[in-house]
């Protein structure tokens, strides 16, 4: 991905997609939902805390929000974000939650949680 200099408010390149028909035996194919400038920050303020035993009420964090100048269609919990900054690239971004608004001009924020190894 190129790196987005026309836009000073989202200074990064992203890329939203999902993996269909992923299973053990094949990878599955990559359907892009969205390839653009963004701007991915720390989530600070969205955190993991339990409100019962290790195996309920567990609560999924987020390690970084991305917030793009548009609004991404079809966009599901678990999609994919790779996203290129200044000083490298994320990639397999895990989406945990996401907003999809036009009260300010259309602009999706999504969170992130990093990729699980």
């Amino acid at each position: 991905m190129a790196q987005n200099t026309l836009n000073p408010r989202f200074p990064h390149t992203c890329r939203v997609y999902r993996l269909e028909g992923a299973s053990s035996f094949s990878k599955g194919e990559e359907k892009e939902l969205y390839k653009g400038q963004c701007r991915k920050s720390s989530s600070d303020n969205i955190r993991t805390f339990n409100t019962g035993s290790s195996t309920t009420g567990k609560v999924d964090s987020s390690d970084y929000r991305v917030s793009i100048p548009a609004i991404v269609r079809g966009l599901q919990k678990g999609d994919l974000v790779d996203v290129e900054t200044l000083c490298g690239t994320e990639t397999k971004l895990r989406v945990v939650n996401f907003n999809a608004s036009r009260l300010l001009g259309d602009s999706t924020e999504i969170l992130c949680n990093l990729p699980s190894s």
